[in-house]
C-alpha cells in the first residue's frame, strides 16, 4: 500500500500518486507521519481550517457541491428536528422530578452529550454517502489525481450500523460521565471530539478497500491528529451557515486530507494481498 495515497501501489514510484503530493491549500508538500501529540492535534485542527477555504475557494471543488451541501442540510436539519421534538423534551421529563435547581441543565447536558457522541456517526448515515465526489476532489487536489474506480465504493451500511451500535455505548457512558462535577464536560469532550475523528477517518479508508478492524487499527496508531480534526469538526458544528450548509463536505475534505498525512503503516501491512487465506471448508 502506497504510504502517501494509501491506495495499492502496483509500481514504484506508485502509479497513482507518484509518491508525493500536497497539503490543502498547495502552499506546502505533503508529510506524512506522526509528529508530537501537540503538534499533531494543532494540525489536525488546521486541516479543518484548511478545508473550509479549499472548498470555497480551489477549482477541484467548484461545481461538486450543490449535492453534497443540500443532502448536508437536509441531514442537519433532521437531527435538529430529532433534538427537539424528541430527545429535549425526553431529557426534561426524565429529570422533571428532581427538585434539585440544575435539573434543566443537566438535562441540556444530555443533550449536548447526545450530539458530541452520536451526531456525527447519525450525520454520516444520513448524508455520507453523497460526499465521494467531495473526496475525490480532495484527492485531486492534493495528490494532482485519484481512483477513477477505487476498491470498494465507500462505507457499507453494516458497517455504518456496527459503528451506530459502538457509539450508542460510548454515549450511554457519555451521558454518566457528564453529570460528574468539574471534570465530567472536559472529558466528555474530549471524549466527544475522539469519536467524531473516528467516524469521519472511516469513509477514506473504507474506499481503499479497509476492513472496519483495519480502520479502527491505523485511527489508534495515529490518535492525536484524528483528536485534533474530531474537536475542530465539533466547533464547526456549532458555527452558523458552517455547520447546516458545509459540515459534512468540511468534514470529508479534513478527513482525507488527515488520512493522508496519517503514518500508514500498520495498513501497509494488512493489504489485501498479504493477507492469510482464509481455510476452506
Amino acid at each position: 500500500m502506497c504510504a502517501v495515497c494509501g491506495y495499492q501501489q502496483s509500481s514504484d514510484p506508485c502509479a497513482i500518486c507518484g509518491g508525493d503530493g500536497v497539503r490543502l491549500g498547495k502552499r506546502a508538500p505533503l508529510k506524512t507521519g506522526r509528529n508530537n501529540a501537540v503538534l499533531d492535534i494543532l494540525q489536525g485542527i488546521l486541516d479543518v481550517r484548511r478545508a473550509l477555504f479549499v472548498m470555497l475557494f480551489e477549482r477541484e471543488f467548484v461545481g461538486r457541491l450543490r449535492k453534497p451541501v443540500a443532502i448536508n442540510a437536509l441531514g442537519c436539519g433532521v437531527l435538529i428536528l430529532l433534538g427537539w421534538l424528541w430527545l429535549a423534551p425526553a431529557f426534561h421529563s426524565a429529570f422533571a422530578g428532581n427538585a434539585e435547581p440544575d435539573a434543566s441543565i443537566r438535562a441540556h447536558l444530555w443533550l449536548m452529550t447526545a450530539w458530541l457522541m452520536a451526531g456525527p456517526a447519525l450525520l454520516d448515515l444520513l448524508g455520507g454517502w453523497a460526499q465521494d465526489p467531495i473526496r475525490r476532489a480532495t484527492e485531486q487536489h492534493m495528490l494532482g489525481a485519484t481512483v477513477t474506480t477505487p476498491p470498494q465504493s465507500g462505507m457499507r451500511l453494516l458497517d455504518r450500523l456496527q459503528m451506530l451500535l459502538l457509539i450508542g455505548i460510548a454515549t450511554v457512558m457519555g451521558m454518566a460521565l457528564v453529570l460528574i462535577p468539574w471534570v465530567g464536560i472536559p472529558a466528555t469532550l474530549l471524549l466527544g471530539s475522539a469519536i467524531a475523528g473516528i467516524v469521519w477517518l472511516q469513509p477514506p479508508q473504507a474506499v481503499r478497500g479497509a476492513r472496519l478492524r483495519e480502520r479502527l487499527e491505523v485511527i489508534r496508531h495515529n490518535p492525536w491528529r484524528t483528536l485534533g480534526t474530531g474537536m475542530a469538526l465539533h466547533i464547526t458544528a456549532i458555527v452558523p451557515f458552517a455547520n447546516v450548509l458545509g459540515l459534512l463536505p468540511i468534514a470529508t475534505i479534513a478527513s482525507t486530507s488527515a488520512y493522508l498525512h496519517f503514518d500508514k503503516a500498520t495498513a501497509r501491512a494488512t493489504t489485501p494481498s498479504e493477507r492469510k487465506p482464509e481455510p476452506s471448508a
